[in-house]
């Protein structure tokens, strides 16, 4: 610390002169957009608690934009009642008049009096000894009189004056259950979440165990057997879908079972099951199972145990591949990115209107989609895509990933999937290609393993164009896929690559 610098309350946070100074990078604090934040008396700076300070006339909040990989910023809230504002959380706040979330959301709460973070009850597992009920607050959920909010944002329908919190991100009202804020199709009455011995924290009603905020209905039979000691806990609990499945003489569909690949999963519908084994992303494979009442995902694990995720409550005969990792039940359009991690759904999509273009690339009526992700600002209607290169009038993708040029981009030439040329510059991939090393005006690629200019001839290599030492160029030429040959000699593209690869660890 300098000897002008001031402390204030906080360690981190300095006064020098009339500059306010966070020691995270030592500088003065600034607001979203990167200028200087206005701070009325900086004297009288100092921190209420967290990361919610006051200048004496206005509160100061230190916010954030991400979270792996976070940008800090700073705002005032203009009108927040200095003398009632009190800090809940590191989240929330309120004042006499209204409450806050971090992220600069003013609240307006019918009563902010009410207003607080959320408690659930927990478990916690002791050094020795049975589990211990714990009392735990929720990060990003708050209840006031009348509603719940998740975020700083009010959660739709949600009863304030009957909601409990749950773990998990769960919360439920009087007659419905929440998951990060949005309602899921649960029932309230006969939900319950407990742990089993020293099993994990397991949240079920009468229907099905609850996952991730959805209902599983179809379950390997491994994973029912694991639910054994949550129910032989809860003795209470009676007519549950365990119980039911535990007499195979019961006449309902959820009593009955399936088998595919050794597995025998519960809860499916005999007559109508199916599997179907569909395309998903990088041309893998992935497992779709179901009967006439739904769509579910199967990852099969090496212990030979299985896991079941529902997709959709469409019929699995519904369910079609579109291209390259989309598919579609008639109803809603998914992307599956390889085959163990579960597709997810592409929000506000009309199939009827959803186009696979090329390779990862699609569109609806108005966006265009790279491996499932809405590109913003891509007019679908001017984009062009040529191996692993698509652009619109305004902006140029390589592999999915934006990429800058100088040259306009009606004049853009991909001349190999992996090439880009791009008026005086030669890109293979993002990676520009020196022009000492290469004669662009008389550089040709012969096909998808040979080029040559008027110096040499190449591999295709992995991470570039590479001479073939002594190769004339002037003879050589494609024999078949893999061959090449000149005046002198044949070459094999495979030992070409392998030999010009780059070294590994």
């Amino acid at each position: 610390m300098t000897a002008s610098r001031q402390p204030t309350n906080h360690p981190s946070y300095f006064i020098e002169g009339n500059t306010v100074i966070w020691s995270y990078n030592d500088q003065a604090l600034w607001a979203k957009d990167g200028s200087p934040l206005p701070i009325a008396h900086p004297q009288a700076f100092r921190c209420i608690e967290g990361r919610w300070f006051t200048d004496g006339e206005h509160v100061i909040v230190q916010a954030q934009q991400g979270s792996g990989t976070a940008w800090y910023y700073f705002y005032r809230i203009e009108d927040a009642d200095i003398a009632t504002f009190e800090v809940l959380n590191e989240r929330y706040a309120r004042d006499a008049r209204q409450a806050y979330f971090v992220t600069g959301k003013t609240i307006r709460t019918r009563s902010p009096q009410a207003f607080r973070p959320l408690t659930y009850q927990g478990w916690r597992w002791p050094e020795s000894g049975p589990l211990e009920p714990v009392a735990c607050t929720h990060a990003y959920y708050a209840v006031d009189a009348d509603s719940a909010y998740f975020n700083g944002k009010r959660v739709i329908g949600a009863d304030g004056a009957t909601v409990v919190g749950l773990p998990g991100n769960y919360i439920a009202d009087a007659g419905h259950v929440y998951y990060f804020g949005q309602r899921i199709e649960a029932d309230r009455a006969s939900l319950v979440v407990a742990p089993a011995g020293e099993g994990p924290l397991r949240m079920t009603d009468k229907l099905g165990p609850i996952e991730e905020g959805k209902r599983k209905t179809a379950l390997d039979q491994g994973e029912v057997e694991r639910w054994r000691d949550f129910f032989t806990a809860l003795p209470a609990l009676q007519d549950y879908w365990w119980h039911r499945l535990q007499a195979p003489a019961a006449s309902s569909a959820s009593a009955r079972t399936v088998e595919y690949d050794g597995h025998q999963l519960a809860g499916l519908d005999p007559a109508t099951f199916a599997v179907r084994e569909l395309p998903v992303g990088h041309g893998l494979a992935g497992v779709f199972c179901g009967d006439a009442h739904g769509i579910h995902w199967l990852v099969s694990y090496s212990q030979g145990e299985c896991a079941l995720t529902p997709l959709s409550p469409r019929p699995i005969t519904s369910l079609q591949a579109l291209g390259d990792g989309y598919l579609s039940d008639g109803a809603t359009v998914f992307y599956a990115p390889n085959h163990y991690e579960t597709p997810q759904a592409l929000r506000k999509i009309d199939p009827a209107a959803f186009t696979v273009l090329q390779g990862p690339w699609a569109r609806d009526a108005s966006r265009a989609f790279y491996r499932g992700t809405a590109k913003k600002g891509v007019d679908p209607d001017a984009l062009r895509i040529a191996g692993c290169y698509a652009w619109d009038d305004t902006q140029l993708f390589c592999d999915g990933k934006p990429l800058k040029v100088a040259a306009p981009h009606a004049t853009l030439q991909v001349p190999h999937p992996s090439f880009l040329l791009a008026g005086d510059q030669l890109f293979f991939g993002r990676r520009p290609v020196s022009a000492r090393r290469v004669h662009l005006p008389t550089l040709e690629f012969l096909d998808a393993d040979f080029a040559r200019d008027r110096a040499h001839a190449y591999i295709v290599g992995y991470v570039n164009l590479v001479a073939i030492e002594g190769a004339d160029p002037a003879s050589f030429r494609v024999l078949e896929k893999g061959r090449a040959a000149d005046a002198a000699r044949e070459y094999d593209a495979a030992a070409l690559k392998a030999a010009s690869a780059p070294a590994s660890d």
